[in-house]
């Protein structure tokens, strides 16, 4: 507009203004219009154009609680005109009066201050006729004012119009999330209807806009996309259907990372028969979610190789030095050679950051796997099973770190469309890759089960037990290595969590063959079971795997009534959790907790003993970190049975010490 390039204006407003809904734009385009309209030597001709310039922009945008200076650019354009005659005066009067009855139906925000205007014009138009004609509007006003008010005590005075460019989860300073909360409100005084609107369809006009200019602040927040697609759905959804369509792939070019929306419009090309569209939808999120896949895992390779190399040049500098030393006669240099730590640790920064990063690979590998398990029942929903195998063969050549679930899924999926056969096949392919996967095992014995192969089952039991035990212990093993910095400490902390899991699993699995046996079983295994499962967890209760075996569906008999806990039966219970509750609730007598009581078998203060019991057990700080970078390698403190803290050596050593005075 500046340098006068009135095709490109136009071009631009033809691409914008139909799919967008904003003021201070339509008083742009008005703005143009006049400018290239001029009433003075266009006439009438001029003057018409401009105002159907002003009555598209009031229909589009004229409901905002903003659009008061549109309006009073409409009004002052109308007062501006001089009439030639008495008929086009009272043309002018009649247009304006039009235009202020449908300016003060609006909550805009300085309506006391329209209303004031218009009932002194009335009066200079008409004394005589001027209560009559604000009479008609003085109900509707009250409406509108009484809503402003309510609107700004809704938003609080705190929406913000302009468009956030970040989502829920870069949402550090929770901005996002209030400014979501507040248009939610706004749209919950909308449904309210209290301008009492008696048309349904003016109601469903001011909810839509209010959705279109909350999706146009937050357009990052898929959630709103999704409500405001199902808004639309409900009001008719066959007729708004390819304009909901059309609405979620606007909001999948904003948010192209996003599970519901994509969910959402699969679906609705699924239900159009239109699924070539709907698995696209699917290869585009997988797309998306794979390359950052492969970001990441790219990321944890540099950080490793380069500490590698580090590692590497370390040692060669090592060498270089015991070279130099072995040519010293000067036995002193011997002595401080063997206490150096040639192994090279992680960076605290190093440490923490591939510890986030492994966090971020694991949850985009389970998301990958689900996303290809919807695409394969999509599939099989609208195609048939022929093609659901086809996706089940493209993901697994496609995505090699696919998931446990998507071989669960694809073999139950088998064996409900009656492929025993397959499905059995299917989980003995996952045994391949998942025979350490407790949740995987789990999932295959429900199979088992269900189908009712005994042999197969004790089998399954064995050797998941097994190889999950074998795991465990190597683990157990690597856990026991050195920790030379609050870096390392921190990666070992995530590795002890993953053990505990593994440890769960090996408790589950026991506990489901075990419930398993005592229905189809005999005793004397079930006794077996309860001694194994004693021998790996000595810790703990043995009435827990008891109850467990006893329970019900809905009620657990033995933990409800005689042990008086919680009734937990309905739900899976966390191995973990549940020991960690029970040594709460029953804490015994060790060097952690306080005395107990010789008369109620109880802890003299049990609150404190609580407490102790909840608070975590950080006790190594930043000074313990720095002493223990410095220490050597435990291998130098000779064989590997030499490595952990003997007591019996300390105590000997103190009793072989002198006599040391006091003074």
């Amino acid at each position: 507009m500046n340098r006068g390039e009135f095709q490109e204006v136009e071009q631009l407003f033809s691409k914008c203004l139909p799919i967008t809904d904003h003021v201070e734009l339509c008083r742009l385009y008005v703005s143009y219009v006049r400018r290239t309209n001029d009433v003075i030597t266009g006439g009438e001709k001029a003057r018409g154009i401009v105002v159907q310039a002003f009555e598209f922009a009031v229909t589009k945008v004229g409901i905002d609680i903003s659009s008061g200076d549109l309006w009073n650019d409409y009004l002052d354009f109308l007062k501006a005109w001089t009439p030639a005659a008495t008929w086009e005066q009272q043309q002018k009067t009649d247009l304006i009066r039009r235009v202020y009855k449908r300016f003060l139906v609006i909550p805009t925000e300085k309506i006391e201050q329209v209303w004031s205007t218009y009932t002194k014009w009335e009066n200079e138009v008409n004394a005589s006729t001027a209560n009559k004609f604000i009479a008609e509007k003085s109900s509707e006003f009250m409406d509108a004012r009484s809503w402003n008010t309510e609107w700004h005590n809704a938003t609080e005075r705190l929406l913000r119009r302009e468009v956030i460019p970040i989502g829920i989860h870069n949402d550090n300073n929770n901005l996002v999330h209030t400014q979501l909360q507040l248009w939610y409100k706004w749209i919950a005084l909308e449904r309210e209807n209290k301008l009492n609107l008696k048309d349904d369809s003016s109601v469903q006009q001011r909810i839509e806009y209010v959705y279109k200019q909350a999706i146009m602040a937050l357009p990052f927040v898929p959630e709103l996309w999704f409500k405001f697609n199902k808004f639309w759905l409900r009001s008719n959804e066959e007729a708004n259907s390819n304009k909901c369509i059309e609405l979620l792939n606007e909001a999948l070019v904003l948010n192209p990372r996003s599970y519901l929306l994509t969910f959402q419009l699969s679906e609705m090309y699924e239900k159009d028969n239109t699924i070539n569209k709907a698995t696209e939808t699917y290869d585009n999120l997988i797309t998306f979610l794979t390359n950052d896949y492969n970001n990441i895992n790219n990321q944890i390779e540099s950080i490793t190789n380069r500490e590698l190399n580090n590692k590497n040049q370390e040692e060669n500098t090592g060498e270089e030095n015991n070279n130099e030393n072995d040519d010293s006669d000067n036995d002193d240099n011997d002595d401080d050679d063997s206490f150096k730590n040639p192994t090279f640790q992680l960076s605290e920064e190093d440490a923490l950051l591939l510890s986030k990063l492994q966090e971020k690979k694991d949850e985009l590998n389970k998301a990958i796997t689900l996303v290809y398990t919807k695409l394969m029942m999509a599939c099989k929903r609208s195609r048939g099973i022929k093609d659901a195998r086809g996706i089940f063969k493209q993901a697994r050549n496609s995505f090699e770190a696919i998931g446990y679930e998507f071989y669960v899924e694809n073999a139950l999926m088998e064996y409900h469309s009656d492929n025993l056969k397959t499905a059995s096949k299917i989980f003995e392919l996952g045994m391949k890759h998942f025979k350490k996967q407790g949740e995987f095992l789990l999932a295959y014995l429900d199979f088992l089960i269900m189908i009712n192969k005994g042999e197969s089952i004790k089998v399954l039991f064995e050797q998941g037990l097994t190889a999950l035990l074998q795991d465990v212990n190597i683990e157990n093993e690597n856990l026991n290595g050195d920790i030379t910095s609050g870096a390392n400490m921190r990666l070992q902390e995530s590795k002890n969590k993953e053990n505990i899991k593994k440890k769960n699993c090996i408790k589950k699995l026991i506990k489901k063959f075990s419930r398993y046996q005592s229905v189809y079983g005999d005793l004397d295994l079930i006794k077996s079971l309860d001694s194994r499962y004693e021998e790996y967890f000595p810790d703990d209760d043995s009435i827990e795997l008891f109850s467990d075996r006893y329970r019900g569906h809905s009620i657990d008999v033995i933990k409800h009534f005689d042990l008086g806990k919680e009734d937990t039966s309905h739900e899976e219970i966390d191995t973990g959790q549940e020991t960690k509750r029970r040594k709460i609730q029953n804490p015994t007598v060790d060097e952690f907790t306080p005395e107990v009581s010789n008369n109620n078998n109880q802890p003299t203060n049990n609150k404190d003993a609580v407490q102790n019991q909840q608070q975590p057990q950080n006790f190594v700080g930043n000074t313990i970190y720095n002493l223990l970078r410095v220490l050597p390698n435990s291998s130098y403190f000779g064989p590997p049975s030499d490595h952990l803290f003997n007591n019996t050596k300390l105590v000997e050593l103190f009793g072989n010490l002198p006599n040391v005075p006091t003074e």
